[in-house]
């Protein structure tokens, strides 16, 4: 057995004994574990250099944030490979922690104390039947609907999987890997910017229905932030994508908006009316297939869904 077939598994957690459960569940399987660490800092050093096959971390390893840990490797900023499957481990179970982590971009979430069939459960469901990538404006990662038959315009990606061709028998050769995840991502990034787009759109009219309210409240702060913050991203995605052509409109936008940040309670009305313009280029540029009036709907319905969320909150 060569290298490339040695199954990889990375164990983030702190606790011998669990480490233990997890070493005798996994070698009930039949598979390796390649390494552990008890804090979060050597495991992202090891993801940076290495190529697991399977990472089984606890949401609360010392000297970082497990959320934190697995969005940098979906968004592709650490390690060679954003689509390295993914379980995390936690002591709470609140419905708040849980979505936060599997909002993160995890395959699975195992709630301590786990039980070997469990553990068994979870591997076996990402050998066997791994759910393929969605990508929204906020999320990259398995696909989280529990309804099959709930629609959604966000087109299913598969993603290769190591682990389920090593346990397969199959050799995984590196260099086919490396340009397979580099189509993928290439995919993920294309379809991330194509939300990001509609995003900017719902943001901005949001954005300026609170400005025309008179009301500089937490929400239109909140917005504001998110505008920037996604239109740094579309501007740092856009190289190598096929929407380079945008590049000068995104950074004006990135400017624009900056600018209102910089002055949120009383920006100038120069600024807010560059803002519409700007982002229906920018989503008419990057989804050159559909019509605007249909993704003004999208959009309108977008906004009636946030207007109903905000009146029901309570006072």
């Amino acid at each position: 057995m060569n290298d490339d077939d040695v199954i990889e598994i990375y164990l983030g957690e702190a606790e011998l004994e669990i480490r233990r459960l997890l070493r005798s569940a996994l070698r009930d399987l039949g598979l390796d574990v390649y390494q552990d660490y008890d804090a979060c800092g050597p495991l992202r050093e090891a993801v940076s250099e290495g190529n697991p096959d399977l990472i089984i971390v606890d949401s609360d390893l010392a000297g970082g944030d497990a959320c934190d840990l697995i969005q940098a490797i979906r968004h592709h900023r650490l390690g060679s490979n954003p689509f390295v499957p993914i379980v995390v481990t936690t002591w709470e179970n609140s419905s708040d922690r849980v979505r936060q982590l599997i909002d993160s971009g995890a395959d699975g979430l195992l709630v301590k104390p786990a039980s070997i069939r469990a553990i068994h459960n979870h591997v076996e469901l990402i050998v066997n039947n791994r759910k393929p990538f969605v990508v929204t404006s906020s999320y990259i990662g398995p696909d989280r609907r529990k309804d099959p038959k709930h629609t959604n315009t966000a087109p299913l990606i598969e993603v290769p999987n190591t682990l389920k061709a090593k346990v397969n028998g199959e050799t995984v050769n590196l260099g086919a890997l490396r340009q397979q995840i580099a189509r993928r991502s290439a995919d993920i990034n294309t379809e991330r910017l194509r939300r990001n787009a509609f995003e900017l759109s719902f943001l901005v009219e949001v954005t300026l229905g609170g400005y025309d309210s008179g009301v500089a409240d937490t929400t239109l702060r909140v917005n504001v932030e998110r505008l920037f913050g996604v239109a740094e991203d579309t501007l740092r995605r856009l190289a190598g994508s096929d929407f380079e052509q945008s590049e000068e409109l995104c950074q004006t936008l990135v400017r624009v908006v900056s600018t209102i940040v910089e002055n949120e309670s009383r920006p100038a009305r120069v600024d807010l009316q560059f803002l519409k313009p700007l982002t229906d280029a920018i989503l008419v540029g990057f989804n050159p297939d559909r019509s605007q009036s249909e993704m003004s709907r999208e959009i309108i319905a977008s906004i009636d869904l946030f207007e109903k969320r905000q009146k029901s909150r309570p006072d």
